[in-house]
């Protein structure tokens, strides 16, 4: 296990009052946050409010009497596999395991432990929020991008049916795996674009090579692709919107490129940056 924190989770009677009092204090939300829980950056740690017996139930313990502290912290690890080796670490180092790895509600993989004293640590893989090279999470910014409201990614989100999901992966502990198994999920058809793994099929769906390969409409080109890399994805739809009706360019968290986004809404087409469809899907939508 590395020496490091990336959590801090309150467990709150008021999430309402608790976000006001913090967010008072200066703090400002993530837009990851929902009207559930809380996600602020406290200087290379996160920290999140949720209600009391939401984060007893999630660790497995009781909330009720005194030994429940509504308080757990976490450390966040980089695969899937991981989290099952940092509880047996803590186990063997003489802590208790209070819950064991599994796939958690929200798309990644959880399991608890506790410290001699009792204290609960949660041992997470989350696809959704990557970590730095320092180990730090990567929280997407306060508010929505410049220039696109709630309203409009909202908007989009209900309005659109198919997703074209460029750098597509065939490997479930990959976020773009994730985000694609949550969008079929919610009823939306997937197309899988990636060279190196066209011909096979990606949840059901078969892989084109590239977008031109594609001959059915496309409401949404998702980009999990380097920053550098996004504007060549982007001049491709743009030759393509036309024919495949192509109407939003969406990149992911961490994917943000200026020029492209320029040009994307120089053609016409609507652009959302930074940011994740599964997040802004429960975030406005709704779970």
């Amino acid at each position: 296990m590395e020496p490091r924190l990336t959590f801090v989770t309150l467990g709150v009677k008021n999430l309402a009052r608790a976000r006001a009092f913090y967010e008072k204090l200066g703090f400002k939300p993530s837009s990851a946050s929902t009207d559930e829980v809380a996600f602020y950056d406290a200087g290379g740690v996160v920290l999140a409010l949720w209600g009391r017996s939401n984060l007893a139930g999630d660790a497995g313990v009781a909330s009720a009497g005194s030994g429940f502290r509504s308080v757990a912290v976490a450390h966040n690890v980089r695969a899937e596999g991981d989290v099952a080796r940092v509880l047996a670490e803590a186990k063997a180092a003489g802590g208790k395991v209070i819950k064991p790895s599994e796939k958690a509600f929200w798309g990644g993989q959880s399991g608890y432990f506790a410290d001699p004293d009792g204290h609960l640590w949660e041992v997470a893989y989350n696809p959704f929020m990557p970590l730095d090279a320092a180990g730090r999470v990567m929280l997407p910014p306060a508010g929505p991008p410049a220039g696109m409201s709630d309203a409009a990614i909202a908007a989009i989100l209900k309005s659109s049916r198919t997703f074209a999901v460029v750098g597509a992966s065939d490997d479930p502990g990959r976020p773009s795996y994730g985000v694609m198994s949550y969008l079929k999920a919610k009823g939306y058809k997937l197309i899988p674009v990636n060279p190196t793994l066209a011909g096979k099929k990606i949840l059901g769906a078969s892989v084109r090579k590239d977008l031109a390969a594609i001959r059915t409409p496309v409401d949404v080109v998702d980009i999990f692709r380097r920053p550098d890399a996004a504007l060549e994805v982007v001049r491709a739809a743009i030759r393509l919107k036309d024919r495949l009706k192509i109407k939003t360019i969406w990149m992911q968290l961490g994917v943000i490129n200026e020029e492209a986004a320029a040009e994307a809404r120089a053609a016409g087409l609507a652009v959302v940056m930074d940011r994740c469809p599964k997040i802004e899907y429960a975030r406005l939508i709704g779970v």
